[in-house]
């Protein structure tokens, strides 16, 4: 067995650190110390060395025979790091050769070279790195125990952990993470929690491709094994790069933040003064403590940077459609403050309905200043606006610019219910029952009554409690009367039982049997005025075009009411008649030579549903028909005249005559111009069902009839309603101390209904 200072016998040394194996060629690495070099001839080539230490084996190496003891205080022992049991028998042959040399290694390491240990060690407590290096290869050629797992880690851990001075590696890394334990790290710029395996590779990668850190010139981070004078060299540097790098990934964060409160405030429709809070404020100040808040001048500032943005990007989109039609919605704030909302409907490219809002007022500014100045300000001609639904107001209204006006249906039918309930004794029915609901819900001693009653009554769990309804929204009293009706027996005994404890009569009467029998006769007339608006309400019908449909069907549903010569029925019936004649007279629909100008009758036309319009009559068709093919024909270029078309074009244009004309006679598809044969082609198409989207039926349908989609993407962009219910009390409140301008609230709505469809554009 050759002693341990012939191993150069076996080893050639290229340079400072590669040493080359004489046996089988493998390169090496060494810097200042052999035990590499034997670990490496023991286990590939069964070459073993006597245990004298080698004190001199690497040439021109420096050595001393000087020992020191603290050395051996300061760093443990081998066996004890790398958790080598001598008591452990192992039944294979090469786990006894790997145990035998794994002691020898360990025997050098603690008896040979600690002149070297106190070399490298200096004045810190962390193993030099070529006995670093030497453990690591017995760690990975021996099975640790738990406890050597465990030392070997807090080794490793040590070395990349800060000591001392710390390795530039180091403190260019962990100047941006937080320890959390030892697998979990969190980087201190964007909160993200990253797995830490003794290395700081995958953290200063992080920062390079996360933050832009360490690569804002060119040059990254240090490895872990650049040579220290590279790292000092690249101190300064690197340093200010890391610094910067730092400072600009703390400005976008707060940019970040500020677009985010931004969006915060148009999106739920808050004040601006929301910076100002002092639940918000501490609420930030704990997630972010670095961060200072914007005031309400620079939020308001953001807001209209953002604003400014969003209006460019739809001025553009909307220069670019053909035509669109507007409507108005009027609508008020908590502090009675009204406003109107002017909004732009119409089909883009993929036959999808698009609603954007132009401008919001003031509502003392007045419905057309407000529609002028929404489009100047936006550079839509006012040619390309089709038509303008208003919140009220008759119908067929044409002022300046003689563009057709509609009422908004909802709002309409909410009219024509009020109206038609304003008889005396559906009031004083209606009245009584409103008092009676706001008892049952306001004492919570009749409430707990009428839900015993109720639950004795009914297996199953009690019924839905009273609703009171709403006076300006008249759907809702359908709603009220059929609960009350539902629930009178329960109600009765409720107010016997209140009469019989309190000894005298109930805090509120009961409804007369006249009464009752009223609201019993009033629910067939009230239901198809619900069902009208549950429908016009679904969004295969948001479109003009369903709206004459469905106020026929509510008519002929109303005039089969029947009428009695009860005192009830009387009066019901003059609801019923109100309500019809309200009906008619708010949309015209008595005037046959109004109807084929009317958008919504030439929508319905175009939508594949209500395309037969048999609600009209057959001379209203005919002319609706013939109404249709002058738009198409208005449409159309003009021709050029015979004179100054050749011979040869005008005997091309020609149909050449068949033989079949001799059964036949001449063909009247070829004397039908293409235009017509469009129309009978899509009068030919069956009808579809109610539910079909006729949005979807254009755009499979478009590419068969050109002419038309031309025409239907104009009409059925006509909305039946005005305005839908965006803003809801005690979302946008009006602040005392800093209340919002009109220009605020024209900028929060704006984007609040536009960022969305904006952002989907790019």
């Amino acid at each position: 067995m050759p002693r341990v200072g012939e191993v150069w016998k076996y080893v050639t040394r290229r340079d400072d650190k590669a040493i080359i194996c004489n046996v089988c060629g493998a390169q090496l690495v060494c810097s200042g110390s052999s035990t590499v070099l034997r670990l490496h001839l023991q286990r590939n080539h069964h070459i073993h060395f006597t245990e004298e230490s080698d004190r001199g084996d690497l040439p021109a190496a420096h050595s001393t025979a000087e020992k020191t003891v603290s050395v051996k205080e300061r760093c443990p022992k081998i066996t004890e790091l790398i958790g080598i049991d001598s008591s452990a028998s192992h039944t294979s042959q090469s786990s006894k050769r790997i145990s035998n040399m794994l002691r020898e290694c360990a025997a050098q390491l603690e008896e040979g070279e600690e002149l070297e240990w106190h070399s490298a060690l200096g004045d810190g407590d962390t193993y030099p790195p070529v006995i670093e290096d030497d453990i690591s290869m017995a760690l990975r050629s021996y099975p640790l125990g738990s406890g050597g797992r465990r030392r070997a880690a807090e080794l490793k851990t040590k070395r990349a952990l800060p000591a001392g001075g710390g390795g530039q590696d180091w403190a260019q890394a962990w100047d941006f993470f937080r320890r959390l334990n030892e697998r979990c790290v969190e980087c201190s710029l964007c909160r993200k929690q990253l797995c830490y395996h003794n290395s700081t590779a995958s953290l200063r990668e992080h920062l390079r491709r996360k933050h832009h850190l360490g690569d804002a010139e060119g040059r990254p981070f240090p490895d872990e094994g650049s040579s220290s004078s590279e790292s000092m060299g690249q101190e300064p540097e690197l340093k200010k790069m890391a610094v910067h790098g730092a400072e600009m990934a703390v400005e976008k964060r707060d940019e970040a933040i500020d677009d985010l409160i931004t969006g915060m405030v148009f999106r739920d429709l808050q004040p601006l003064s929301l910076v100002t809070d002092q639940g918000f404020r501490r609420l930030l100040g704990f997630l972010e403590p670095n961060y200072r808040l914007p005031s309400g001048t620079q939020l308001a500032a953001h807001l209209r940077h953002r604003y400014t943005l969003c209006k460019l990007r739809l001025a553009h989109q909307l220069r670019a459609v053909p035509c669109m039609a507007l409507s108005t919605h009027g609508w008020s704030t908590p502090a009675r403050r009204a406003y109107l909302t002017v909004s732009a409907h119409f089909i883009d490219g993929r036959w999808r309905p698009a609603r954007c809002v132009l401008s919001t007022g003031p509502a003392a500014t007045g419905s057309r200043e407000l529609l002028r100045s929404a489009l100047g300000d936006l550079g839509v001609p006012w040619q390309a606006v089709s038509c303008v639904v208003r919140d009220g107001g008759g119908a067929g209204e044409r002022p300046a610019d003689n563009c057709p006006h509609l009422s908004c249906a909802a709002r309409t039918l909410q009219q024509c219910i009020k109206q038609g309930l304003r008889t005396e004794a559906v009031q004083d029915a209606l009245l009584s029952a409103r008092r009676l609901v706001a008892h049952f819900q306001q004492d919570p001693r009749a409430t707990a009554r009428l839900d015993d009653r109720l639950a004795e009554g009914s297996a199953e769990a009690p019924g839905p409690a009273l609703l009171l309804d709403t006076p300006c929204h008249w759907d809702t009293t359908f709603d009220m009367c059929r609960r009350l009706l539902d629930t009178r027996w329960a109600l009765r005994d409720a107010l016997q039982q209140e009469e019989e404890w309190e000894g005298g009569e109930p805090t509120v009467p009961d409804l007369s049997d006249a009464q009752w029998e009223l609201l019993r006769n009033l629910l067939p007339i009230l239901k198809p005025l619900k069902v009208a608006l549950s429908f016009l309400g679904e969004p295969q019908n948001a479109s003009v075009s369903s709206l004459l449909p469905c106020l026929h069907g509510v008519l002929a549903a109303l005039g089969q009411q029947p009428v009695e010569a009860s005192s009830a029925c009387s009066a019901c019936g003059a609801v019923c008649a109100r309500i019809r004649s309200e009906i008619s007279q708010r949309w015209r629909l008595q005037r046959d030579e109004e109807l084929p100008d009317n958008p919504a009758v030439l929508a319905s036309f175009l939508d594949p549903r209500f395309k037969d319009l048999r609600f009209l009559s057959a001379r209203s068709r005919e002319q609706v028909q013939r109404r249709v093919k002058a738009l198409l024909s208005a449409a159309l270029p003009e021709p050029r005249s015979p004179s100054t078309s050749s011979e040869g074009e005008r005997a091309s244009a020609e149909p050449k005559p068949s033989e079949y004309d001799l059964l036949f006679g001449e063909d009247p598809v070829d004397r039908l111009p293409e235009l017509h044969q469009q129309m009978e082609s899509y009068l030919a198409e069956p009808l579809r069902k109610r539910h079909t989207d006729p949005f979807q039926w254009w755009r499979d349908n478009a590419h068969r009839f050109p002419a038309l989609a031309s025409l239907a993407r104009r009409y059925l962009a006509v909305p039946a309603t005005a305005g839908r219910p965006f803003l809801t009390s005690g979302r946008l409140p009006d602040d005392t101390g800093a209340a919002l301008s009109p220009e605020d609230i024209n900028r929060i709505i704006f984007l609040h209904q536009n960022f969305d469809y904006i952002e989907s554009l790019k």
